[in-house]
């Protein structure tokens, strides 16, 4: 399996050091969308830090088979995107969700998009799919 640098960083680490991630994590999602704290960061912090989610883990990845798409090739692979940084994985009690918590997290869009000089990069326009 290849994975990114920071899973193969947890798996070295003790279960204090991955707790201390964690904590990591959810602090950072005050910072959602601006790089300062944001009432949606606060208010996804309350989430995640509430009796009314359980911990599970961290996922370096997600896979999915899109269900529909305008693009018909879109409908022919199979969608697997690695998380750049520490992604944590919960289980909203009394329902069937589950929830992906990674600051960074975007859907059909980057952040490196709001860096002015990436403003050219063809790489990464129109980017699809789960990004974080």
């Amino acid at each position: 399996m290849n994975l990114l640098k920071w899973v193969k960083i947890l798996f070295l680490g003790n279960g204090r050091d991955r707790l201390k991630v964690v904590d990591d994590v959810i602090s950072s999602v005050k910072l959602y969308k601006k790089g300062e704290v944001s009432e949606d960061g606060k208010k996804y912090h309350n989430l995640v830090s509430s009796k009314h989610v359980e911990l599970i883990g961290f996922t370096p990845n997600i896979t999915y088979i899109r269900a529909n798409s305008n693009d018909e090739n879109d409908l022919d692979v199979l969608w697997d995107h690695r998380f750049s940084g520490p992604t944590l994985l919960f289980h909203l009690k009394d329902s069937p969700i589950m929830l992906l918590v990674n600051p960074n997290m975007t859907y059909n869009d980057s952040r490196l998009l709001e860096i002015e000089e990436n403003s050219n990069l063809v790489e990464i326009k129109d980017l699809k799919g789960i990004i974080g």
